[in-house]
């Protein structure tokens, strides 16, 4: 799916070499000693200077002797390196090419060590554009050391970080090993930040695209990189507020080149973009999002505990969960885990989900009078008990909870009024969250009229339809719509009524709008995504609204097939490939994007919130997979194109 920087000699690239014994001590004649270096500097640097003018003034050398260019070669004593360049002697190139520069040095280094010879000499030059460096050393993902270097050009910045964060290292770093890796930040394009509009500046879409320097009062300065704001998950508000405004005299931002060197295979040396790769167009086919939905799937399963509970939110920069909980998305990722099963026929699954469901029922189900109630901290919502009541109907051993699913139909009965509106808390008559759980009511319902027939189901089902289509024209925001385009979708099926069909086709044009694509080509891997900054109160990006949002597109894309909508039918099918590649992106999937992650099979599979918040939900991973579930049992494979 996604391709390393594995092309470390370029087609179009130019190698260098110094012919003779003679150009070579004129190399090492111009070298700074090592002497001269640790006279300048007060720390331990690397051993060997070389300058682009001289390096320019030993091909013009050879030029004057009749050499072309391209036929001049550097001979290597102890590893066969080589020096991209284009014609005219240019070392800048594409990001690409500096990342291959970049592993032919970590590779040169590995097998030679820090030696002052005319090859070490060639390899360091291919990387001279100036700025400061960023390295860390990792192994399985656990930071053993980092520095900062910033004096010279980029290859020597590169090595000067290398050799005092290898000093760092509380223990000996394998520069060799299968499970060790070195993280760059090679920093360019630094920006000054106003004061007194510094958030303007560094919001969140920028985290991990560009780095923070911070300048302060009494003269030091602290710089943190694109990446390691990734990898601590903590965003530039955070920084600042931990050195406090008051103390800064100046900001400044910065991108930079965000370079992943696996040590045991460095010519797989990968060129990230916000400390991963990027999920493209082309990556959103059929076999992809089958192994995206089952690495989803293991996610979720692995969260089942031996008692039945399922995690709610975990920290992957920390390796931790976190104490907090909700219901609903609880009894969403029930659901889930049965969906799963059926799509896959898991007996094992079926048997995890019945645990779970038995688990939720003893510590959050009660009775008051008739009614079942889902309780969490005091609070007894209808959105709990219609997606308890809908996982309890999904289960193949419904009958063993039928009493409860009876007491929490009696429940939602009792919520919905005459004209169809709902109350959503009990007792009160509280009508809060109208976007939500009326319409995981009628979620509910429409599955239940699958299994029952009723007429006064029916009657029911119709009544809060009308009541909520005239609510939400008033009050138009995109979380209503998904909930209520798979449940109008599913009753269109049975009563075929034109009254469904022209509601789904209102709302998911409307939602349409939402989906940013060429509105986010400046921050390419949140395209895709749904969000309307205008519309703030419309919600922040999440990955669990991105995964809602598809669901309900795929049933408004098949019912445009099924009536032969061909416009709306393209429409839909364009925008659920475009939220698959947003979703795709956010998910763990190796060691690439889990370089900073210790305890990797607690999050492989798992969905961060956001690209540039990766702490995984339970409702970031059960909505996405529910949603490509959908995609796979109904997309052809021309629908991917």
């Amino acid at each position: 799916m996604f391709m390393a920087v594995t092309g470390l000699i370029p087609s179009h690239a130019t190698s260098l070499s110094v012919s003779s014994s003679s150009e070579w001590r004129r190399l090492s004649d111009k070298l700074i000693s090592h002497k001269e270096i640790k006279e300048r500097h007060p720390r331990p640097v690397n051993k060997r200077r070389v300058s682009a003018d001289l390096l320019e003034e030993i091909s013009m050398e050879s030029l004057r002797r009749g050499r072309s260019m391209k036929k001049i070669f550097l001979s290597a004593l102890l590893f066969p390196c080589v020096l991209f360049l284009s014609e005219g002697f240019v070392f800048a190139g594409s990001p690409e090419e500096t990342a291959s520069r970049v592993a032919n040095l970590i590779k040169h280094i590995q097998q030679s060590g820090f030696q002052n010879t005319p090859e070490s000499i060639a390899v360091t030059a291919q990387l001279k554009e100036p700025g400061a460096v960023y390295l860390a050393l990792r192994e399985a993902g656990r930071k053993r050391g980092e520095a900062w270097a910033e004096e010279g050009s980029w290859g020597e910045n590169v090595e000067l970080a290398l050799y005092e964060a290898r000093q760092k290292a509380k223990s000996k770093f394998d520069l060799r090993s299968e499970n060790n890796t070195i993280e760059l930040d090679l920093t360019y394009d630094y920006q000054n930040v106003p004061l007194d509009n510094w958030a303007g500046r560094l919001s969140n879409l920028t985290v991990g695209v560009y780095g923070l320097e911070v300048i302060q009062r009494d003269g030091s300065i602290t710089r943190i990189g694109p990446t390691s704001m990734i990898a601590a998950n903590r965003n530039f508000n955070k920084h600042i507020s931990l050195i406090g405004l008051p103390n800064i005299k100046r900001i400044r931002r910065f991108k930079a080149h965000q370079i992943l060197v696996p040590l045991g295979r460095p010519e797989e040396t990968v060129l990230m973009y916000r400390g991963n790769r990027m999920v493209t167009m082309e990556d959103v086919h059929q076999e992809e999002v089958r192994k995206y939905a089952e690495s989803l799937a293991d996610w979720l399963v692995g969260q089942v505990h031996k008692d039945g509970r399922v995690t709610y939110k975990y920290w992957p920069s920390v390796g931790m969960e976190a104490d907090s909980n909700n219901m609903i998305r609880q009894w969403m990722a029930s659901v889930s885990l049965i969906k799963w099963a059926k799509y896959r026929n898991f007996a094992d699954v079926f048997d995890k989900a019945e645990r779970n469901i038995r688990y939720n029922l003893e510590n959050f189900y009660r009775t008051d009078r008739d009614l079942g109630l889902i309780e969490y901290q005091g609070q007894v919502k209808l959105g709990a008990a219609a997606l308890a009541a809908l996982a309890i109907l999904e289960h193949p051993e419904r009958v063993k909870f039928r009493n409860e699913e009876q007491a929490l139909q009696r429940f939602m009965d009792h919520m919905q009024q005459e004209d169809g509106s709902f109350y959503t808390f009990y007792p009160t008559t509280s009508r809060a969250n109208q976007n939500y759980y009326p319409g995981e009511t009628l979620f509910y319902w429409a599955h239940l009229y699958e299994v029952e027939k009723s007429e006064e189901l029916l009657e029911k089902f119709m009544r809060s339809f009308r009541y909520y289509r005239t609510w939400h024209r008033e009050n138009l925001n995109p979380a209503f719509v998904p909930w209520h385009t798979e449940a109008d979708y599913m009753m269109w099926q049975h009563t075929k009524d034109p009254e469904l069909k022209d509601f789904i086709f209102e709302m998911n044009d409307w939602l349409l709008e939402m989906q940013q694509w060429e509105s986010a080509a400046a921050y390419p891997d949140t395209q895709g995504r749904f969000y309307n900054p205008k519309k703030p109160g419309y919600g922040p990006p999440h990955a669990s609204a991105t995964g809602v949002y598809l669901e309900g597109l795929v049933d408004a894309f098949r019912l445009a097939r099924e009536v032969q909508d061909k416009p709306r039918e393209d429409a839909y099918r364009l925008a659920i490939r475009r939220g698959l590649r947003s979703a795709m992106q956010l998910q763990f999937r190796d060691e690439v994007d889990m370089f900073y992650i210790s305890k990797r099979e607690a999050v492989r599979g798992g969905m961060r919130t956001t690209v540039y918040d990766n702490s995984i939900r339970v409702d970031n991973v059960q909505h996405n997979l529910m949603a490509a579930i959908k995609v796979l049992e109904h997309f052809e494979p021309e629908d991917y194109r």
